[in-house]
């Protein structure tokens, strides 16, 4: 290659133009062009560039920007096996996977109500012999756990009578130096978050000294953006690529589930001012990224790709399930009725843009079950799911994709205590001077304890069933039908849907029986795997193509066909001629033959036979 040509290839942009108007098969000849082309064409610059081609020739949706902790190349390499997702040569791919976990915690402060209320556990947990003795080893450096045993003597906390009748000198227990000494232990709650290797380091009261691993685990230094795009912006890319997708966030009231689902608005939003948007949560960036994606591919894609978006607003609350946008109207008087009032689209409302989103948000956000309780001023008193729906349908191929996109705010996890009002308690003694006082200070409790009793069982069988995916015995029962939560998230927790959770926790030591509770249903979570399927509907949406076909085949041979008299020769074996006039069907011969190959190939996807 000579001097001119590479000072025009100097520019990898001017590269990947050209490479844009000359075809794919054109990359991979010219990266054995030259070292500088093979560098370039294998950077991540190119598999950024490839993403953007993939999305415009083949409408395989990317995101404008890299999610936390991954690659170009390594999205590139995903994305590219549904590259046929829009052909009508396509087939239906599976892809197994593990739900995604990422831990959120609050910053030190933020959660501290229950302090200001009365609430404080200073209590101390000691650590397991072999933690200890190996904290001494690596402190003291020493090598043996004999010496270690030494040092634990005489820092008196431990074995303290047992050691004092072994050793040299007596232990000075007087009752002076007791109350100096420290208290043994250590404190509860979190102790190390690791942003870079995803783990969070705990003191457990049964075991110590206690790491979780995660997909990602953020600290309070995250922001709302980098929350989304770790933990929901990879199920928005599978949304728009026929995917279903589901979004959970858990923990306890106080822990940021809503600011991190909604925004410090807790769902409202003033449509006409959106300044705010970096302080907007899960459910508006989604709204977000999914309108201005639509709009980017009406003008940009190869392809012509149909859109349409629906959107539901459902509460659950103990066996009601409310329609948030019809004004707080039940969802059917069943569980089964409930799920599929939901799922089969009774409580859809169409939404053309990030305006009519917000609108829907702010409806359903007044409708919404809230109270004051010991751990927030406003609590969501049960769970909340915002359910977006995509039909799309590419019309050269005419090959059609429905996915959703199930986010779900969970009500809050704690101990009853701490879902009572603003300074009650379940011993509180004090009641007011009059009667009607009285009656409504016990109401509130009554009514704050019902609501902890509902939240906590939708929770309790939403554990049953992560635990019993985790088991490995085959066929075993998922107890999805146990409550009216497990049945709306059970397509997201073992059926066809990624799934990504958000365990949302604070850090301070007074939450650390609810922090360490979140920390395990998040590591339960991330050991379920799912299989899922992609363009979810694309049997039923074929089936309909081909009934649809048969139809208009059926009615092509009603208008054309008839009866035709024709005069037919015979000839006997006396070589006499016989001349009959005989009936048959003409004018549609070309129609039956049709009606017959579309009559089969529905039988070959039904698995039916032929003909019964």
């Amino acid at each position: 290659m000579n001097e001119q040509t590479e000072l025009v290839f100097a520019d990898e942009g001017i590269l990947f133009l050209i490479l844009s108007f000359a075809g794919g098969q054109s990359t991979s000849k010219c990266i054995f062009l030259s070292k500088w082309h093979q560098d370039t064409l294998t950077s991540e610059e190119s598999f950024k560039w490839r993403l953007e081609r993939l999305h415009i020739e083949k409408g395989i949706y990317s995101p404008s920007r890299l999610p936390p902790k991954t690659s170009w190349k390594s999205l590139y390499l995903e994305l590219i096996k549904r590259q046929s997702l829009w052909e009508k040569t396509s087939s239906v791919s599976t892809h197994k996977f593990n739900i995604q976990v990422s831990a959120r915690f609050k910053p030190k402060g933020l959660a501290s109500n229950m302090k200001q209320n009365g609430y404080n556990n200073n209590k101390k947990f000691k650590l397991p012999l072999h933690q200890r003795l190996a904290l001494i080893r690596l402190d003291n450096k020493v090598s043996s756990n004999k010496e270690a045993l030494k040092i634990l003597s005489d820092q008196g906390d431990w074995f303290r009578d047992k050691w004092a009748g072994m050793g040299e000198e007596k232990k000075d227990d007087s009752p002076e130096k007791s109350k100096n000494a420290s208290p043994p232990g250590i404190s509860g709650g979190v102790h190390f978050i690791d942003t870079e290797s995803n783990c969070v380091i705990l003191v457990d009261p049964t075991k110590g000294l206690r790491e979780f691993q995660f997909d990602h685990v953020m600290d309070g230094s995250k922001s709302q953006e980098y929350t989304y795009d770790s933990s929901t912006m990879p199920l928005v890319v599978d949304f728009f690529n026929g995917f279903n997708a589901t979004c959970l966030v858990y923990g306890q009231t106080g822990s940021g589930k809503t600011h991190t689902m909604f925004g410090p608005s807790g769902g409202y939003f003033d449509s006409e001012r959106q300044e705010k948007q970096q302080d907007w949560g899960i459910v508006p960036r989604v709204c977000l990224e999914v309108f201005e994606a639509i709009e980017f591919r009406k003008k940009h894609l190869n392809i012509d790709i149909e859109a349409s978006v629906t959107a539901s607003y459902i509460e659950v609350y103990g066996s009601e399930v409310i329609d948030l946008l019809k004004n707080g109207a039940q969802c059917g008087q069943s569980r089964v009725a409930a799920q599929r009032y939901v799922l089969d689209g009774s409580a859809e409302v169409p939404i053309t843009s990030l305006r009519d989103s917000l609108i829907l948000l702010n409806q359903g956000s007044d409708q919404k079950r809230t109270a004051a309780t010991a751990m927030n001023e406003r609590s969501s008193r049960a769970h909340t799911l915002f359910i977006l729906t995509l039909r799309q349908k590419c019309v050269q191929s005419g090959v059609s994709a429905t996915s959703r996109l199930i986010l779900a705010d969970l009500g809050g996890s704690e101990q009853i205590k701490k879902s009572l009002p603003h300074n009650q308690s379940l011993n509180s003694g004090e009641v007011g001077e009059d009667e009607s006082t009285t009656n409504i200070s016990l109401g509130s409790d009554e009514d704050r304890l019902s609501e902890a009793v509902n939240i906590n069982l939708g929770l309790l069988a939403l554990k049953r069933c992560v635990k019993a995916l985790n088991s490995r015995r085959p066929r075993h029962h998922i107890p999805y039908s146990e409550n009216k939560l497990t049945m709306m998230l059970s397509s997201g927790l073992g059926g066809d849907s990624k799934t990504s959770v958000v365990v949302c926790a604070a850090q301070e030591e007074e939450h650390g029986v609810e922090t360490i509770s979140a920390m395990k249903f998040g590591q339960s979570c991330g050991k379920v795997s799912n299989t899922t399927i992609s363009k979810a509907n694309m049997l039923k949406g074929l089936l309909a193509q081909i009934d649809e076909k048969i139809t208009k085949c059926e009615e092509n041979i009603k208008k054309n066909e008839r009866w035709e008299i024709r005069r037919e020769r015979r000839v006997d074996s006396m070589d006499c001629v016989d001349l009959r006039n005989t009936t048959v069907l003409v004018g549609a011969e070309n129609y039956r033959i049709e009606l017959e190959d579309l009559l089969q190939k529905r039988a070959e996807l039904t698995g039916t036979q032929f003909g019964h």
